[in-house]
């Protein structure tokens, strides 16, 4: 009998309970246990929600003491990346690249940069966040940058979603490029990127060979090192001002975010 990894066998419950006081115990977890969290929570994406909902109701406390420690934080994270610097030294990249998918107003005073990956179910869910803040906020810009970490048919279809912006199609194009893969059910590949820009009027071949391409080589290597350098590990991972905000926080804490960087 084949063993399981260990991570299969712990319980959303056990989950939820782990990663909430990791978030206001001392030290950080072993990259070991946070790796096998992380892989079980890809590929189960529907059981943290609940359980984390019962514990926060159960000990609002731990809410609390970890948006104290967020904040005592600052623009340095978790792996202790110094944010500020490396978005000041790479903000060309960040907010300006070749090929990128830029949303909502184009001369945007704010500007929330998104590392997402097509096969993500996070990302997925935090679509109508993406799709919520277009929709409120007419000062707000958008950058999606495509980071396919999760195998080989997420590197393909961030092929594919690179070649469509090599042919510089207007946002309204982008933006429903994007929703509709996002939105596609089961796992999303080449052959589902390439149906949907079809769909929208992208020439097949076209595409195809924009996909193989230099320019689309160096975008995806570009946005992995930006990531890497930014200390950003699984998506969504969102950059906005000098922080960087992990996960699928949701339109609330994002809107609540950038309401703050105005201010300032």
């Amino acid at each position: 009998m084949v063993a399981k990894p260990a991570f299969a066998f712990i319980s959303a419950a056990t989950l939820a309970l782990f990663c909430a006081t990791t978030m206001v115990r001392a030290g950080p977890a072993t990259p070991q246990v946070e790796e096998a969290i992380r892989l079980y929570l890809e590929t189960h994406p529907e059981a943290l929600g609940p359980a984390i909902d019962k514990y926060l109701a159960d000990h609002p406390e731990a809410l609390a003491k970890a948006l104290r420690a967020l904040v005592k934080r600052g623009p340095t994270g978790a792996s202790g990346v110094d944010n500020r610097q490396v978005i000041a030294e790479n903000a060309g990249a960040l907010y300006s690249a070749p090929l990128q998918t830029a949303l909502g107003a184009p001369e945007g005073a704010t500007t929330l940069v998104e590392f997402f990956d097509f096969n993500c179910g996070y990302c997925r869910k935090a679509l109508k966040d993406t799709l919520a803040l277009i929709a409120e906020d007419p000062a707000l810009r958008i950058v999606l940058k495509d980071y396919p970490i999760l195998g080989p048919d997420s590197m393909e279809a961030a092929k594919v979603a690179l070649a469509v912006q090599v042919r510089r199609p207007d946002a309204s194009k982008s933006l429903e490029f994007h929703r509709r893969l996002l939105s596609a059910p089961g796992k999303i590949d080449r052959a589902a990127a390439l149906a949907v820009a079809g769909e929208l009027g992208f020439d097949a071949a076209q595409v195809e060979s924009d996909a193989a391409g230099p320019e689309v080589s160096e975008a995806l290597s570009q946005n992995s090192r930006l990531a890497a350098a930014l200390g950003i590990h699984g998506t969504p991972g969102y950059v906005l001002g000098d922080r960087v905000i992990a996960g699928a926080v949701g339109a609330a804490a994002l809107k609540a975010s950038i309401a703050a960087l105005r201010k300032h």
